[in-house]
């Protein structure tokens, strides 16, 4: 298939060949309410109000220079994002802070890519300032804008032709699943190197329909969700993130209603599709037209995609339409994908044998039958290597070591940080070969497809076997599932003379009160599974209130930070601890920790 992404050096110019050959066609709808209140921008009012938005920028020299996107779910986002294209500034997308916690994560960003203007809406911008001032931010050396007030009516000429292909079109900060938030630098020609390889992985067609209601700042509701369908011609139908958990199934309706080829989604998001299915009806829905679900940006359980498929095959979706899928914002987004021609879908192994980094296949119903989930082969133009970690030899196919990547969406590094950016993507394999850049994720190659077992920051290494957290994890939640929904935190237990692990368990918003006897019969029903499945010591559970375990600002569960609270008894800081399986150790002086009830 010929498309203008197929030429283009810029994203900006996908807008203006569409601009030139469809104007009135709408790029962007923004569902206000969840459910049927659209806000809409056809291609040219987007261009229009990039353009001016980007003149005015470019008025006040901000030219080359990064700028920080606070913005709510919806089109303002859309149009400051394209304005820092057009002006050739860095945007920098960030999470919209609403208490001091994510000011603070914000100061430490805005130090860090050294912006010099805050964009955001006219509504939010005096919240904005005294946030940042708070923050301990000086206000007169940032600026804090709104397009109401910065974009020129008249439009600058030649915006387009000054764009530099190989110049940083933004600075994606990485979530900070596993240390302190690092910004990938990713150029205009790396973005739409990754757009082409999003487009051919499912095999989108031009003028696509895409929906979704995945974060706007955040990778993969970025390129993979708001950028994807404006490439190709394409119209981005959408709701907040808020919205979709209010009400899963809401997402399914606008796929069906609007009639969405393609979208995306992590594995959780479709756990909460089943689980609203089963509690009330899927009448409505019709998924005909829908072709793919992009499923990544965490570990994708076979359980939940056979689940999937079953509840909603009477919506008429494909059993191949949802694609597992792999990649990481150092990879701009996607490095494996699509539907592996060769692989198998899924591999049962035997969960002993890979804490050793063996892989054996078993029949799925033995009794240490792991599924591995395919997540399809290499994106176009990239490729992909499994290495030891330790002496970085190529390992051959199905041999479990940490996988390496290399292609033209491979980010420029880390904005102002060349130490961090040597370790990251200046891999050599012991034969010579690269640079490559390291993933810090386990995994292995079969007949081409890509199997992830686990990222390395996370291995938990005790007596001599390696345990992936959510493999545990996933033991704990479905012990509990028929009675109880809960969420789960595993990490190593570094304190006293043994190791072992503990568990944070996050109790539902809304469930049965639990008293002692309660959490007594589930902490001996969770320490059991886990001796029997996984061969461990489950020697601390800690229950926590809704919310008590630290995620992410893209909801990827902070287990480092976990097993630090746990380590500096720093659990109850924030007053949600409610039990755990033994009295409290004795906290810190500055704290004033809740009384633990041992159970």
């Amino acid at each position: 298939m010929s498309l203008p992404l197929n030429h283009v050096q810029t994203i900006v110019s996908c807008i203006e060949h569409y601009v030139q050959t469809r104007p009135d066609e709408r790029a962007y709808v923004f569902l206000e309410d969840g459910d049927s209140q659209e806000l809409s921008l056809t291609y040219k009012e987007l261009q229009t109000r990039a353009q001016q938005l980007a003149t005015g920028l470019r008025s006040v020299d901000l030219k080359d220079q990064a700028i920080l996107l606070l913005f709510p779910a919806g089109l303002d986002f859309v149009v400051a994002f394209f304005a820092c294209l057009y002006a050739g500034a860095i945007a920098v997308p960030a999470n919209l802070a609403r208490n001091g916690h994510h000011y603070a994560r914000l100061k430490q960003i805005i130090q860090d890519s050294n912006a010099k203007a805050v964009l955001t809406t006219e509504s939010l911008k005096a919240v904005t300032m005294t946030g940042l001032s708070n923050a301990g931010i000086n206000l007169e050396s940032i600026s804090v804008l709104a397009e109401v007030e910065t974009a020129s009516a008249l439009i600058e000429d030649n915006l387009v032709a000054t764009l530099n292909p190989n110049f940083p079109a933004f600075i994606q900060y990485t979530s900070g699943s596993t240390g302190n938030p690092k910004g990938v630098i990713v150029t205009h020609a790396q973005l739409i190197a990754n757009e082409r390889a999003i487009q051919v992985s499912a095999d989108m067609p031009e003028f696509a329909v895409v929906g979704g209601w995945l974060p706007q700042f955040h990778d993969m509701g970025l390129i993979g969700a708001m950028l994807q369908p404006l490439a190709m011609g394409g119209c981005y139908i959408f709701m907040s993130p808020l919205h979709f958990i209010q009400s899963p199934l809401r997402w399914l309706r606008l796929l069906g209603k609007y009639k969405a080829v393609a979208t995306a989604a992590p594995n959780f998001a479709l756990e909460h599709c089943v689980k609203a299915a089963k509690a009330g009806s899927v009448e409505g829905i019709d998924l005909t037209a829908l072709k793919t679900v992009f499923c990544g940006a965490e570990p994708v359980a076979q359980k939940t995609l056979s689940e999937f498929n079953e509840f909603f095959s009477v919506c008429n979706l494909h059993p191949d339409t949802v694609k597992p899928c792999y990649g990481l914002a150092e990879a701009t987004l996607i490095l494996s994908g699509g539907i592996a021609d060769r692989a198998p879908r899924y591999l049962s192994v035997d969960r002993e044998q890979l804490k050793l980094n063996q892989l054996h296949i078993v029949d799925e119903y033995s009794e240490h039958a792991k599924k591995v989930v395919c997540c399809g082969n290499a994106v176009k133009d990239h490729e992909l290597i499994i290495v030891d970690p330790d002496t970085h030899h190529v390992l051959s196919d199905s041999s479990v070591g940490e996988i390496w990547a290399a292609g033209p969406s491979i980010a420029a590094g880390y904005w102002q940080n060349p130490r961090a950016t040597l370790a990251t993507f200046n891999g050599y394999t012991a034969c010579g070969r690269g640079p490559f850049m390291r993933t810090g994720d386990m995994g292995f190659l079969r007949e081409e497809g890509l199997f992830v077992t686990g990222r390395i920051k996370e291995l938990m290494i005790i007596r001599g076997k390696n345990h992936y957290p959510h493999d545990i994890e996933e033991t704990l939640i479905n012990v509990l599932a028929e009675n109880l929904s809960i969420q789960a935190a595993v990490f190593a237990d570094e304190y006293g003379n043994a190791p072992g692990v503990a568990a944070f368990i996050e109790l539902p918003r809304r469930g049965p009160k639990l008293d002692t006897t309660d959490l007594q019969e589930l902490v001996g029903k969770l320490r059991s599974a886990v001796t029997q499945i996984h061969d461990l010591q489950l020697k601390d559970i800690f229950f926590l209130s809704f919310g008590g375990i630290p995620r992410t600002s893209s909801g990827k569960t902070q287990r480092l930070k976990c097993a630090e609270m746990y380590q500096n008894t720093l659990i109850d800081v924030d007053q949600r601890l409610v039990f755990s399986t033994r009295a409290a150790r004795q906290a810190p002086a500055q704290l004033t920790p809740v009384s633990a009830m041992a159970v």
